[in-house]
């Protein structure tokens, strides 16, 4: 497992900012979950509660990753379906873009999260594909959600958030090495730090602490840290992360870590363009076909 968080640093980043506390939806669900005798009625009725919240996870269920034979019309049918705890995992995931994106409707914050539904989809594909545990699978979606969920916090505080992180990203310089340098914090501390209080495992709040420190993050001791860290990044490759959310062509981290990523993966490069063309039949657009 990656190196535990220092507690000195969380303090510093979280001055001036106010890390959403989990909806208490969650904390109802969990509730009913932790029972002796969970009600899927009960849960499917929390998560109707919110007519966008259960048409988005609908939505979602309804993709072609699941490939399901028959459409899922309802949240209950979906629960019994796919199982309370997976129907959970994308309900938090949903919840969290409507909490953070609530009232914000700025070209920014519309490429962020469509940048970030993007790669959640890619990042669940691929896992599929690699045929990778379910649990894997199910946690992939949330990383591409919640992986960059602390960027929203520090754009909500500046609107020259993009500006100065082009202008950086452009001098070859780091994303935290940015971000400290004029927001005194940085995105995967703050990421992190919504991770922990949704309720995310302690493996995918890790990535998310770590996802800007390849070195280190390959060099975990755990193999599902390392799988979803390795996909994510392959994941924010195929969605063109930085031109989407930057309009920047460059992406040193991919270059310099790219063949140690694939190998945690047991893939090669030839194959990228294939795994493009996975993508595209699924419908989801790649840099390969842009």
């Amino acid at each position: 497992m990656a190196h535990a968080i220092d507690m000195s640093a969380i303090e510093q980043a979280l001055n001036g900012f106010t890390i959403p506390p989990q909806p208490e939806i969650l904390q109802h669900i969990q509730q009913q979950l932790d029972s002796p005798e969970p009600s899927i009625k009960r849960i499917a009725a929390l998560i109707n509660l919110d007519i966008g919240i259960a048409g988005f996870t609908l939505k979602v269920v309804n993709s072609s990753f699941f490939g399901l034979r028959q459409k899922i019309t309802s949240v209950e049918h979906a629960c019994k379906f796919l199982g309370v705890n997976r129907v959970l995992k994308l309900v938090r995931s949903v919840l969290l873009r409507f909490t953070l994106a609530e009232g914000r409707d700025d070209k920014f914050s519309l490429k962020l999260w469509s940048s970030a539904l993007q790669t959640a989809n890619i990042a669940m594909t691929l896992a599929k594909h690699f045929n990778f545990a379910q649990d894997i699978q199910d946690d992939c979606y949330s990383l591409g959600l919640f992986h960059n969920a602390g960027i929203a916090l520090i754009h909500q505080q500046t609107t020259q958030y993009e500006h100065i992180m082009q202008r950086g990203l452009l001098a070859q310089q780091g994303y935290s090495e940015i971000e400290e340098q004029h927001f005194h914090t940085c995105h995967e501390v703050l990421g992190f730090l919504i991770a922990e209080s949704w309720g995310l495992t302690p493996q995918l709040c890790n990535v998310i602490a770590y996802h800007h420190s390849p070195a280190l993050m390959l060099e975990s001791d755990s193999d599902t840290e390392k799988q979803l860290f390795a996909l994510l990044k392959l994941a924010e490759h195929f969605a063109g992360e930085s031109r989407q959310l930057f309009d920047i062509n460059l992406d040193p981290e991919w270059e310099q870590y790219k063949s140690a990523m694939l190998e945690v993966l047991e893939i090669e490069p030839l194959q990228l363009p294939e795994l493009a063309e996975l993508l595209h039949r699924q419908q989801i657009s790649t840099v390969y076909s842009v």
